[in-house]
């Protein structure tokens, strides 16, 4: 017997024998459980997350390595700093609810102090960056805690069904908006690069065929401007007779006028040398003469000359007019107009393309400068056929994206509650299957004096610490009487009646502050 006893009392022995109650008192809840369950209740789901609670506590697989020996035992974690100087010096329940490093019990009637109070613990812990847990028995008790929490947190209730606000439905969709809104103007830009052909790739088309036709055209207009000069090469040979007649009198008027003019300088410098010598004065009366003579003759051939010069001007006027009026010149003429007009017609519609494909660039991809001529707007083409492909890629893979975005999932829960602020949930509630292995660096546990410890551990094992707020002296959660009863009849060889009754009979509070240190707990007024 006094074996035995040593064996109850050695720790593991003792850690492993509160685990196999626990486990027993979840299978008598049910048995217990006055009246039928909820139909809103999945009562099957409620056990297995329970028990899936108690092998990570009995594997020591929780987020505090110590909560096993904390429930069984009462062993919580060393405290260090000068806490009771703190409790001395009248420090608040907030800095100390956050200041344990496993456990703190917060004594206190329901009512508006106590909600103020959670808010604050939960306020000051999120500003703190760590992540909350906030639990309660019910979900009422979870809603009159969340919906006073103050604007800023980004919160999410695992609890509430269907997508009210608040619900992870509801944050699942607020991100799925927000991702398709953010990603719509991106869409609407590229939406003219898809299909086939797309509206981009049609103006590219046209931008290429319009600059063949351009190159066409110019080639015609070169061609037709070719023509229109030799045929009014032809046409002025034909028609220039009489002009170059004119022209010929004229340049040989001017070569008389050019000679005359030079007899003149010469025998004028001869004067003015024989003036200047004493011994060829005798000569200078016959020179006069002779200049005098040069001098008419010259004039007289000025004045020839410049009747010549009129007459080969109005022979040139006349034969331009008749090149002008003349049938050939003038339909060669048009030709080179009109092939110059389209040339230039192909070109700015070329350009008008190429206006559109800079429009549907605009948000998209880099548009490069380019110019309205031939060069330029063969460069931006080439530029546009380049960039096409990846830019019809990039529309379809965004609008195949944008589809799937916006369709009904449930993928992105676990996402959004790893990086929630604060996560809202019943008890149970917190160890759905969906949620993943999530961690929290602070539970708060409302209304702890009304949940078993088996409830309690669902949250408490993904809590690296945690805040239990309920109050004392609460009526058991059921009839001892009964509980007794039932652990005569139905314990198992070997299970301690007592753990299991008082697992089944008290809550999670009652067992925890009992046996708080001074410093792990704190009492309200009443």
């Amino acid at each position: 017997m006094a074996s035995t006893l040593v064996d109850l009392e050695h720790p593991s022995n003792r850690n492993e024998g509160f685990c196999a109650a626990l486990e027993l008192a979840v299978a008598a809840a049910r048995e217990l459980e006055p009246g039928p369950v909820p139909a809103s209740r999945d009562a099957g789901l409620d056990e297995r997350v329970q028990r899936d609670a108690i092998l990570r506590l009995r594997s020591g697989a929780t987020a505090n390595p110590g909560l096993l020996s904390l429930l069984a035992d009462g062993r919580f974690a060393e405290h260090f700093g000068d806490h009771e100087a703190d409790d001395r010096d009248g420090a608040d329940e907030v800095s100390r609810a956050l200041a344990v490093p496993d456990l703190f019990c917060l004594a206190s009637p329901p009512g508006t102090t106590r909600t103020l109070t959670v808010l604050e613990i939960v306020r000051a812990a999120a500003e703190r960056g760590e992540r909350v847990l906030i639990a309660a028995p019910t979900a009422p008790g979870v809603e009159a805690i969340v919906s006073r929490l103050p604007p800023g947190a980004t919160v999410i209730r695992t609890d509430q069904a269907g997508s009210g606000p608040g619900s992870i439905t509801a944050a699942a969709d607020g991100v799925q908006h927000r991702v398709l809104s953010r990603s719509q103007a991106a869409a609407r830009a590229l939406e003219p690069w898809l299909g086939e052909p797309s509206p981009a790739l049609g103006w590219l088309r046209r931008l290429t065929t319009a600059l063949g036709e351009a190159a066409e055209a110019r080639e015609r207009a070169e061609r037709a401007v070719a023509h229109r000069d030799a045929t009014t090469r032809d046409t002025r040979l034909r028609l220039g007779a009489a002009a170059r007649a004119a022209e010929q009198a004229r340049d040989e008027a001017g070569a008389v006028v050019t000679g005359t003019a030079g007899e003149v300088e010469r025998l004028t410098a001869a004067l003015r040398r024989a003036e200047g010598s004493r011994l060829r004065r005798w000569s200078t009366g016959g020179l006069r003469r002779r200049l005098s003579d040069a001098v008419r003759v010259a004039a007289v051939a000025r004045s020839a000359f410049h009747q010549t010069i009129a007459a080969y001007e109005e022979s040139a006027h006349s034969l331009d007019r008749a090149v002008e009026q003349d049938g050939a010149v003038r339909a060669a003429a048009d030709r080179a107009a009109f092939a110059d007009l389209a040339a230039l017609r192909a070109l700015e519609s070329a350009e008008r393309s190429a206006h559109h494909l800079t429009r549907l660039l605009d948000g998209v991809d880099a548009a490069p400068k380019w110019t309205a001529d031939p060069a330029g707007l063969a460069g931006f083409a080439e530029h546009c056929a380049a960039r096409e492909p990846v830019l019809r890629g990039r529309a379809g893979l965004l609008r195949e994206w944008r589809q799937r975005a916006a369709r009904p999932t449930r993928q992105l829960h676990p996402e959004l509650l790893r990086y929630a602020d604060v996560v809202a949930s019943t008890c149970l509630g917190a160890g759905r299957p969906e949620y993943g292995e999530l961690e929290f660096d602070l539970l708060v546990l409302e209304d702890a004096a009304r949940i078993p410890v088996p409830a309690a551990l669902v949250p408490l094992v993904r809590a690296r610490r945690a805040v239990l707020v309920g109050e004392t002296r609460r009526p058991l959660l059921r009839d001892t009487e009964v509980v007794r009863a039932w652990v005569a009849a139905r314990c198992p060889a070997g299970a301690d009646p007592d753990e299991l009754a008082a697992l089944l009979t008290g809550s999670v509070f009652e067992r925890v502050v009992a046996r708080a240190p001074e410093r792990n707990r704190a009492v309200t007024l009443w």
